[in-house]
């Protein structure tokens, strides 16, 4: 008796020291509610609902997680149709078994039009109402958009509510018809803002940035009724601003005393950078500038902007006036990165010659598909405008497209000879296609990494060149 009762014991004692052992393997179950659903937070609703079959602790956790991100990868059915039903049905199911209080992230990311508003509509509410911090309602598809009958308008009460959006610090709105009531002031927290594909007059949108106080970055892209942007307030805070593909947009007016970086992409427009002094990075790219223009920009920046560091440009062939005998100073400009159209162009000397200061120098070559490699004297370029110019602070530069061409290897030796502090210089053959397509290793990128090669012969010692 004793025996059998001393071998249950034993029996009873590596279970349990088993069953101990399991827990302890089990670190994540053992941890406080609070930091599981933070780390489920982490996934999407989807993902986190699977964690409710776990075991009976598991079963509400995922109801509390603060970041809803519903996103159109999360669908796998082929049928659109069939595919936008599951989907509203799944972003309505999630929302009604929800149980957190607060929401800090809230993320609609689906080609959804107006036929859906009623869903929509109660999906921003549950989110205003748990005090929302980070709003993301992108209904776009992939491609441009015109004026659409049947986009979603964003609701006017959210406006005029004086606190429905108030918690709001990111607000993200794409692909939506965006009307605001003739007077609102519930904005109050937002930092950041960005608008995309919206249908918005260029009086409403001058109405929100001049009631956005604390706002500190604004970005706004494909909004094709803006014609005449007005970025102007004496209590504004903005600090980032990018403007992108507003096709009819002719005017950009900017008074922002604490701006340090602004991104320009489209067509050529009347700049006027009234107020930027704290301006330290501007990106201007423009496909359709000329000489002249390029000339105007650099001028309105060297005055108005005289902290600017670092600055990128697109350079088309551009047609040179030669009566131009003065080219606007950017003397405290460090970097430059230069878009250049499959030809070298005068336009390159001037900017070198206008950056006294320049320690880093980008050169990206972007070529049309099948567009001949033609060659535009460099070694006149460089050569033909009287003395020789030492760019003695230029430390070093990246050469994106290098080819076989003699200009490309003529440029280099100009750069070997005259930036004497130069210390690195990089060679990348691939060339960049205006579509964004990058070619593969094939037979010319070979031979240009063959004629890099011969350059070594010729670069000074403190100079090490690398070759991708």
């Amino acid at each position: 008796m004793l025996r059998v009762s001393s071998m249950y014991s034993m029996k009873k004692s590596r279970i349990c020291r088993k069953s101990s052992s399991s827990k302890k393997r089990d670190g994540i179950s053992s941890l406080p509610d609070e930091i599981i659903i933070h780390i489920l937070s982490f996934l999407t609703p989807k993902d986190a609902a699977i964690t409710s079959l776990l075991s009976r602790r598991w079963r509400n956790l995922w109801t509390f997680i603060p970041n809803l991100n519903f996103n159109v990868n999360h669908m796998a059915r082929p049928d659109p149709l069939m595919r936008r039903r599951a989907f509203v049905r799944m972003v309505s199911n999630v929302l009604s078994l929800h149980s957190g209080q607060n929401i800090n992230k809230f993320w609609i990311c689906y080609e959804l039009d107006c036929r859906s508003a009623r869903y929509i509509d109660k999906w921003i509410s549950f989110a205003i109402e748990r005090k929302v911090e980070n709003l993301i309602l992108d209904l776009t598809e992939e491609q441009e958009i015109d004026v659409d009958p049947e986009m979603y308008t964003f609701p006017c009460f959210f406006f005029s509510d004086e606190n429905a959006l108030s918690s709001i610090k990111y607000l993200r709105i794409a692909g939506c018809i965006l009307h605001l009531p003739p007077c609102f002031n519930n904005l109050k927290s937002l930092v950041e803002l960005s608008l995309t594909h919206v249908m918005v007059t260029e009086n409403e949108l001058n109405k929100l940035l001049s009631s956005c106080l604390l706002l500190e970055r604004f970005s706004v892209g494909n909004v094709p009724k803006l014609v005449n942007l007005r970025v102007s307030g004496p209590s504004l805070r903005l600090r980032y601003l990018e403007v992108s593909d507003c096709r009819s947009l002719d005017n950009i007016e900017i008074w922002a005393a604490n701006l340090v970086s602004f991104i320009y992409r489209g067509r050529k427009v009347n700049f006027s950078l009234n107020c930027v002094p704290q301006l330290e990075d501007a990106i201007i790219d423009i496909c359709d500038s000329t000489f002249d223009y390029v000339a105007n920009i650099c001028d309105h920046l060297a005055f108005n902007a005289p902290q600017l560091k670092s600055l990128g440009l697109r350079i088309v062939p551009l047609e040179v006036n030669t009566s131009l005998t003065v080219f606007p100073r950017l003397v405290n400009l460090k970097v430059l990165t230069l878009l250049v159209h499959e030809s070298y162009d005068t336009a390159l000397w001037y900017l070198l010659r206008a950056s006294p200061f320049l320690q880093l120098l980008q050169v990206k070559f972007l070529w049309r598909l099948k567009s001949p490699f033609r060659t535009g004297g460099c070694k006149n370029i460089f050569s033909g405008h009287g003395t020789a110019f030492t760019h003695e602070f230029l430390k070093e530069v990246h050469m994106f497209g290098f080819r076989s061409r003699l200009d490309d290897i003529e440029f280099a030796r100009y750069l070997l000879k005259n930036a004497t502090a130069l210390n690195i210089l990089v060679i990348d053959p691939f060339i960049r296609y205006l579509d964004g397509w990058v070619e593969k290793e094939n037979k010319a990128t070979r031979k240009a990494r063959d004629e890099a090669r011969r350059l070594l012969k010729e670069a000074p010692a403190n100079v090490h060149l690398l070759i991708l």
